[in-house]
């Protein structure tokens, strides 16, 4: 599936699915068993460990900030862990919806078509973020493994050059002098001197390593389900706009009324889709709003106070990039489908409709009515999900961060 065509044009999010079955939030129990138990795996590798080490003040900034940023990334997949009944039911509605869209003999037969084309396209675009992604989490988990690995063999060959000539023994286990291997992360675990020992350091990998590559996993996936299920969301309020601006073409008063009787259908329909859309995805937008506040202010205030460029520096830095990508893709698609609404509904009001039937006003005037109603994604229950929230969180994380770096 993954790096794959589509196999079947109607299919409703197949990839998506897919990669969500992987981890352990689509399919039955004995599947969704996957995530809890790396959810426990991230508490044993990574929370416990960081709150239990002692750090200097420069390195605690590091370590809060990756503490948030990864507690932020399972917190969230827990959430959606928790809703997936809800998503499930979108997803069910979705399909059946479709499926009726995709009807022979439908009235506006470039709708069907609209469809397929739309799900090759999104099929594509997961595939295309997957590929690249891809690329920088191997990079992100393999660079510094090659660097330490680099590190412990050039001090060997010094050791061995030192040794004026003679063959000296090669202790695997030995600590590796005035040399420290590169972390993933800034943390103890559990009394292994991973820093200097090769032995340490290559039993701290074999579990760090993939706790990281399912955190990647984990976030890129949040941000594909909430830009590939809202822009479908979105889609299908296209379909009713162009399902509305085409009644004025249909042949008779009868063919009117039979189309906006679908209308009717397909739009009230399309509204019960959002509704458990929005259910899903509340918890999982409100964990993310909250984090991503104080993870952009322990990383703006550690960017500041840091006197050189370090490993440490750039993990930080690709982890405020990942976070605010995830924060920015989910008010940009929370935007268009808050705009898609208001298209929809100024598509109502231009139809033509003073020259029709007054029956046929009325059931236009229900399709206006409803769409009055303000459409988007939320945060929990407290707010919409747009742009505008967007510029507002960065602009109280600047000052929130102003207040910090005077304090220190």
């Amino acid at each position: 599936m993954l790096f794959q065509e589509l196999p079947n044009d109607r299919a409703v999010l197949p990839l998506l699915l897919y990669i969500q079955e992987r981890l352990g939030f689509w399919g039955d129990r004995t599947t969704r068993v996957r995530y809890p138990v790396a959810f426990v795996a991230f508490w044993i590798t990574v929370a416990v460990p960081k709150l239990t080490t002692d750090y200097s003040d420069v390195e605690s900034f590091i370590s809060m900030a990756e503490l948030a940023f990864v507690g932020n990334v399972f917190c969230g997949g827990m959430a959606l862990w928790s809703v997936y009944d809800a998503f499930r039911q979108f997803i069910e509605q979705v399909i059946r919806l479709t499926k009726y869209l995709n009807r022979d003999h439908h009235p506006l037969q470039t709708v069907p078509e609209q469809l397929l084309q739309f799900n090759r396209l999104v099929h594509r675009h997961i595939n295309r973020y997957c590929f690249f992604i891809l690329i920088f989490i191997i990079f992100y988990l393999v660079a510094p493994v090659i660097t330490s690995f680099g590190v412990y063999f050039q001090s060997l060959w010094q050791s061995y050059l030192l040794a004026n000539g003679t063959v000296r023994t090669w202790n695997i286990s030995q600590e590796v002098p005035c040399r420290q291997f590169s972390l993933h992360m800034e943390q103890d675990f559990y009394g292994l001197q991973y820093q200097t020992n090769i032995l340490h350091y290559t039993l701290y990998i074999a579990v760090i390593v993939p706790m990281m590559f399912v955190t990647a996993c984990t976030v890129h996936m949040k941000v594909l389900i909430i830009a590939s299920s809202v822009r479908y969301a979105e889609m299908l309020l296209h379909v009713v706009m162009l399902k509305v601006d085409n009644l004025h073409r249909m042949p008779n008063q009868k063919s009117i009324r039979e189309e906006l009787h679908d209308i009717i259908h397909v739009h009230q329909r399309t509204l019960n889709c959002i509704t458990l859309l929005v259910q899903a995805l509340r918890p999982i937008l409100m964990i993310q709003l909250v984090f991503c506040v104080f993870i952009w202010c322990l990383m703006m205030l550690f960017f500041t106070i840091a006197d050189k460029l370090s490993v440490a520096f750039f993990n930080l830095a690709i982890l405020f990039v990942v976070i605010t990508i995830e924060t920015f893709s989910a008010c940009y698609f929370g935007t268009r489908l808050s705009t898609q609404a208001v298209e929809l509904s100024k598509s109502v009001y231009g139809c033509g409709w003073p020259a029709m039937d007054r029956d046929i006003q009325q059931g236009l005037r229900m399709v206006l009515h409803r769409t009055q109603s303000p459409v988007g994604i939320q945060a929990g229950k407290f707010c919409f999900v747009d742009v505008e929230l967007f510029q507002n969180m960065v602009n109280k994380s600047y000052s929130f961060f102003i207040v910090l770096k005077d304090a220190f």
